[in-house]
Parts: C-alpha cells; structure tokens; sequence
C-alpha cells in the first residue's frame, strides 16, 4: 500500500495564506471600460449642456468612483468606506470643477462653498429640469454629471469585485450602474436624442464587451484554482484558440452594437422620447406680477405734469436693432374678462409642450429654432422703465446680463419661448444694461392665412363680443380675412382718445368687459386708446375662431433712444404653422379725436341712455409696484458683507485644502472604526461578541505597528505572544475557554470581558507616545485582513 499523499502546501490566494488581492490587468481593463461606457452614457447630455466641459467633468466623476472601489478592493475595505471616500473625493473637488463660476472662494471647500455644492445635489435635478436648454456649460448644474458618473463607475465597479454570484447575475449587477446612468440622462434631457450612434451603437457593443470580458475573467480564475490535468493538443495550441475566441468576439460586439443604431432610431423616431421637462410644470407663477397694458396711460401725454407719467422720459436706448424694429415688454396670452396678462401656460402652444410654453430659466444661449434676419443689440434701461417685464427684439438666441446687478437679473431671468416674453423678478431699475441676439422673423399678415388652433378659453372670454364679430365682419368667409375686416371697422368707425383732456375724462381707462362692452363698442362714441383698441381687437379675433392676443412694447425710431411716447399695444395673430404674425397698431385704430359729447337731455338720464359705469380699476398695476413687493416676491440682492481680505484667501488656499483633506480623512477612519466597533459589540451571540473584543485588542496593536499575525490559521495564543501586553495570554485563554467551552457563555461573561478588553487597550495606547497614537487614529492597517 502507498503512503498517502500529503496535502498541497498552501498556494498564494488559498484560505490559509489569504494574502492581499492583487488588481490585475483584466480587473484594470474591465474597469476601463467600466468608466468608458459611464462616459459614454453622460455623452446623452450634450444638447442640455453648452460645450463639452459637462462631459470632461463626468468622466473625472468616473475616475473618482472607479478609484475608490478599486482601491477598497485592493486593501479589502468594507463597501462603506469606498462610498464615504467617493463623497469626500465630490466635497473637495466639486468646488473646482463644479462652482467655479461662481469665483471667488468657491475654488476652496468652505462653508459657503459647501452649501452652494449641497444645494446643487439635492436640487439639481429640479433647476435642469426647469432651465431651458442647453444651460451653461460652466455652472453650478456641472453637480449633475459629476455625481451621476461617481455614482455609476463606483456602482460598477464595485459589482465587479463580488466572486459569489453566478456569471449572468454578476453581469447584470455590473451593468446596471451605467444603465442607471444612462436612464437618469434620458429622462434629465431633451427630446431629441444627441447621438444615436453614442447612447445606442457604442453603449450597446461597450457592454457586449463588459459582459464578455467579466465571464472570461470569471474563467481565468476558476482555471487557476483547479487541478492541472495534461492534455494532449493537436495541431492548434491555445495562443490560436484565444485569438480564434476573441476575433469572434469582436465580430459579435461590433454587428451587436451596428444594429444597435437603426433599431435604436426606429425606437425614438423624431422627438417622441418620454423626457421629464415636457412634464414637469416650474414653479412659477407669471400671474403675480402686474399687466404692462393696465398702466397704459402712463405713457400718454399729459396736459399737466404728472410725477407718474412716462411719456418724455427715456425708456431705453438701443444699439444695433435697425428703425422700426418692434421692442415688446410682455405678450399678454390670457384674458380673465378683468386684464389681459400672461399666462403660465403659453396660450395657443399646446403642441411644443411644457418646456416651450412656460417661463423657465435659461442660460445664456437659448435653444430657439426661429429663422429670420439676426441682430446684435445692446439695451440700456433710462430713467423712466423700471417694473419686471425684460424689453426684448424678436426670439431671443443669446443673453447676457451686464453692470452690477447683472448676477442677479440672470439669476432670476425667466423666458417664454412661445411667447418671446421675459421677465425678471428681482426686478429691474434705470441703469440695467444687457446684451441680446435674437431673430427677427417674418410677421406679416395675409387675408389667404390659414389661423392656427383656436383658445377654447379664450373663445369663451370673448364671447361677450359675439355678435360684433359677425357685425362687423359681414361679406367675408375666411377666418383671417374677417378679422382684417374687424380692424378695418374699428379703425373706421373708432376715434382715439387717452381720457386726460378735460372734455374726454369720461372715457376712463380700464380693459374689463364693462368698459369694452357698453363702455366702447356698445357707446355713443367708440372712443378709447390702444389700450382700449388692442384688447378688442384681440378678443374679437378669438371670437372669430383666430388665436391672437396682445402685445404691449414700442417700436425703435432712427436714433434708437426709446421714450414713453413710442409705446404701443398690438396684436399678434396665430398662423396655421404656429408661428405669430403682427397686427399693426394702425391697422385697426385712427387717430380721429372724438367730437365733443352732447350733453344728456332727460328722457337720457331717466334711463333710455345710461351713462359709462364707473371704472372699476385694474387689479394693480407698475405703479403699484414698489421696492418692498418685489424684495417679497423675489429678494433683492443683499449688499456685500464682510469679505476676507486676499492673503488670508491665498493662505486657506494653500493650507486650507489639505487641511480639510487630512480632517476629513480622520473623519472617514475613525468613523469607520467605531461601526466596526460597534458592530463587534452588539454581535447577536455572547460567543461572537467575545471574538469581536479580542479582534478589537489585536487591531488596537496593528494600527500601533505591533506585528500580530492575523493569517487564517493563527490561533489567539499565537497573537498574544506578539502583543506587548502582560495581561495578552490571559484574555486569549479566557476567549478560549467561552469560544471551544462546553456550554455558550453568558451575556454577562461577554460584557465583562469587553471591559477588561477596553481596559487593556488604553493601556496600551497610553505608553506609546502621543504622535503614534495619532498615527494609530488615522491608520487603516487593521482592516486589512493579512
């Protein structure tokens, strides 16, 4: 009989050695391209962001979180520490990269900088979603792609280093963080997809090659460990097998990832994918502030001078918008039978969606697909413009806020794409100067225009002028044509007064129905202004069956200096193609003064005539707006406080950041050696809370430097040998003696033997000195295994 074979030495990487994992270059290559296919997933974001510094920022994101599960593995940490080492790689580099535009001291991770990066993680996703793209490529919503690409490699990556579940099982879980990635980057875009190649073709074959990849290094390691059993090969050795292996798989990612692109094309189709914005309403409600049209009569001349009127002062002047453009204040899209004002919901625009018909920040492009003539125009507001309402030229492609209010208008600026309307509400003050492209599209009107879709709420509101509107437009058929027909009649018949002369102050101000309804079309003498004759005019269109509504602005004469004078309110009819058309102020109002009234004989005043209603004043108007309404509504930007003087920033920029760095990595330690200390001690089983005391002891020496073997195998008594402690070889027999006893020792045994164990270790920390102890503290020694 043989002797019996003796058992195989133990070999690196067996249980009884258990020496640290080694990365090789298969773990380094998967998670390459772990980070590449996070990458790739963040490209989706290239129509929300301005230039390419969004991307760049997620891709330092994925190496950060890639580096931490890569070094947690390396060094067998517990899977929190590389989630709280990823956080403190976002705190410390999210000012940089993140806030930079802020300037300033937000390069260093101060309380202030702290703040701002808190409030850009837990509300991001809200501001990106109600910010028209693209947004600035350089501000503070770069928060997004930074965590999203943290989040989504050290997901990954960290689901690559598990060895227990099954290859399909390990393949999903190492997937699903950049298909996380991927989802949040479609549901926080646009429409239209950046680049079906990218987010379809080049996604798909990247994570074909994951996939293939981690279940060849799932056989590499198995083929490792099990026993060598000699083959006999034929003509083809294995250097062959492998490239016959990995050509196929080539061929297979790239036809993977080649019908990836159409399937994933026909899968859109044309700006039909399901995004967040076209259903997340902002929050914000244009309806507080006051209709521009309701103040009309501010820019009126005045027989006497008037500390409200408007009509000599400066609005604005105007650099590079050519004589005659139009400069519209606000287009007022809804009617309430009280005021025309804006609506929160572009009136008329309800096939471009929430993100087109609402006031939603913007950057400084604007994403506004209008042809037409481009201008450059520079405005500066005068004197006598102040109020929330941003006097713009056209569609607006570009703005930039300048002066020292400019941080703060740009903060708050709201814009209307449907409506080309902007507001402002932190308000704006004489001084305020900005700098716009916009484009100036063709707005003519024609009698063959087909009207766009009609307002049902509009409709009703003006129902009250029903039967004007076939009155006055009898002999024509086609929609457009009756409502030119309209503006001829009301032009024709209607005399223009402003009411401030002493004979016309019966005709009061005011757009509500009475003063429309008996108090103008239904009166002796149609007399009004544009105030009276732009709300008819629009009103009676959407009687009609056209959607129009009113705009109140000016238009640019040669010099380009705007004065009250200049104001006017026009109409904008709605086209078949969506598009707005001018109706022209002049088009349906005169200038004719009306003669002056016949005085009322009794059969009038006993009932046959009734005089006007009184006027019932408008809800509020720009006058009623003061400083205090608009420091409630929207706060005015506080005055500088105390700012540091410049070395002492210079100085916290060279020993602060490191500083931090170091405090919080005592942080992350220590608070990682308390759960862990925590865990040990309430252990379910008095037996594994006496184990957990004694690891407790043997890790206090580790950090210390003693070298106390800890491979699998080494027994207590063994260790206690190694410790510099008297009491050592006592406490490891009496663990012992409970651990391997005949009976489960009590509860109380455990409590006190985690005392006496407690005890030892502040006897030990006590006679090294203080530097070793601090040393100790910030030492990770102990959670590694070997």
């Amino acid at each position: 009989m043989s002797a019996p074979t003796p058992p195989p030495a133990p070999t690196p990487g067996s249980r009884r050695t258990r020496r640290r994992p080694r990365l090789t270059r298969g773990d380094l290559g998967e998670a390459a391209l772990l980070v590449l296919l996070v990458v790739v997933a963040l490209s989706g974001l290239a129509r929300t962001f301005t230039g390419a510094q969004f991307l760049l920022v997620g891709a330092v994101g994925a190496l950060l979180g890639a580096g931490s599960a890569l070094l947690a593995r390396r060094h067998r940490w517990p899977p929190a520490l590389p989630v709280l080492l990823a956080a403190a790689g976002v705190v410390l580099l999210g000012g940089p990269l993140c806030l930079r535009s802020a300037g300033g001291t937000a390069y260093l991770p101060l309380p202030g900088t702290l703040e701002q990066l808190g409030d850009a993680v837990v509300g991001g996703w809200r501001d990106a979603l109600t910010t028209l793209p693209p947004v600035d490529g350089d501000g503070p919503l770069l928060v997004l792609p930074f965590v999203l690409g943290t989040a989504g490699a050290l997901a990954a990556v960290l689901a690559a280093g598990l060895r227990r579940p099954p290859v399909a099982l390990q393949a999903v879980l190492v997937l699903a963080g950049p298909f996380l990635v991927l989802g949040a980057v479609l549901l926080l875009g646009v429409a239209t997809p950046a680049s079906v190649l990218l987010q379809g073709g080049a996604f798909a074959a990247l994570s074909l090659g994951v996939a293939g990849l981690r279940a060849r290094l799932r056989a590499a390691r198995a083929a490792a460990t099990a026993p060598v059993v000699p083959t006999v090969t034929g003509g083809t050795g294995p250097a062959s097998g492998r490239l016959r292996r990995g050509l196929t798989g080539a061929a297979l990612v790239a036809l993977a990832g080649a019908l990836a692109v159409p399937v994933g094309s026909w899968a859109v189709g044309d700006d039909d994918r399901f995004v967040l914005r076209e259903h997340v309403s902002p929050p914000f409600e244009v309806g507080q502030y006051p209709s521009p049209l309701a103040s009309f009569r501010r820019y009126v001349e005045m027989p006497e001078p008037d500390a409200a009127n408007r009509y000599e002062q400066v609005l604005m002047t105007l650099e590079g918008a050519p004589e005659g453009t139009r400069v519209r204040f606000a287009a007022l899209d809804s009617y309430d039978g009280v005021v025309w004002g804006a609506a929160d919901r572009a009136a008329g625009a309800s096939g471009v969606g929430v993100t087109r018909a609402s006031f939603q920040r913007v950057s400084t492009s604007i994403d506004n697909p209008v042809e037409g003539e481009e201008v450059d125009v520079r405005v500066e507001l005068g004197e006598g413009y102040d109020g929330v309402w941003l006097p713009t030229v056209g569609a607006l492609t570009e703005l930039r806020f300048t002066g020292p209010r400019g941080d703060a208008a740009a903060a708050s600026f709201r814009y209307n794409l449907a409506t080309s309307t902007g507001v402002v509400p932190s308000g704006l003050a004489p001084g305020d100067a900005y700098v716009l492209e916009a484009v100036l599209p063709p707005d003519e009107v024609d009698a063959d225009d087909l009207p766009g879709t009609p307002d049902p709420a509009l409709a009703s509101a003006a129902s009250f002028l029903a039967t004007q509107a076939v009155q006055w437009t009898a002999g024509e058929a086609e929609p457009m044509a009756r409502v030119l027909a309209a503006a001829r009649h009301l032009r024709t018949v209607g005399k223009y007064t402003d009411g401030v002369l002493e004979a016309e102050k019966i005709y009061t101000a005011g757009h509500y129905r009475g003063r429309l309804g008996e108090g103008f079309v239904d009166d002796v003498v149609m007399a009004g202004n544009d105030e009276q004759y732009a709300a008819t005019m629009a009103l009676v269109a959407n009687a009609i069956g056209v959607p129009a509504r009113v705009v109140v602005g000016a238009v640019v004469p040669a010099d380009g200096v705007v004065r009250g004078e200049h104001v006017e309110a026009w109409v904008e009819l709605q086209v078949a193609d969506g598009s707005w058309r001018t109706l022209p102020t002049e088009t349906f109002m005169d200038y004719d003064r009306p003669a002056e009234r016949p005085p009322l004989n009794e059969q009038e005043m006993s009932g046959t005539v009734v005089p006007p209603p009184a006027p019932v004043p408008p809800p509020s108007s720009l006058t009623d707006q003061t400083d205090a309404e608009l420091d409630a509504r929207a706060g005015e930007p506080e005055e500088a406080g105390f700012e540091l003087p410049a070395w002492v920033v210079w100085v916290l920029g060279i020993v602060g950041g490191p500083l931090l760095l170091v405090a919080l990595w005592f942080a992350l330690v220590l608070g990682a050696k308390a759960w862990r200390r925590r865990r040990r001690r309430g252990a379910p089983r008095a037996s594994a809370r006496l184990v957990g005391a004694w690891r407790e002891l043997v890790d206090a020496a580790r950090d210390l430097g003693a070298g106390v073997p800890v491979a699998a195998g080494v027994t207590r008594r063994e260790q206690a040998r190694s410790l510099p402690l008297p009491a050592a070889p006592a406490l490891a027999r009496t663990a012992d003696g409970h651990v391997f006893g005949p009976t489960p020792p009590a509860d109380g045994v455990a409590a006190d033997y985690w005392e006496q164990v407690m005890a030892v270790r502040r006897e030990l920390r006590e006679g090294v000195p203080w530097h070793r102890r601090v040393r100790a503290a910030a030492s990770v020694r102990s959670f590694r295994r070997t």
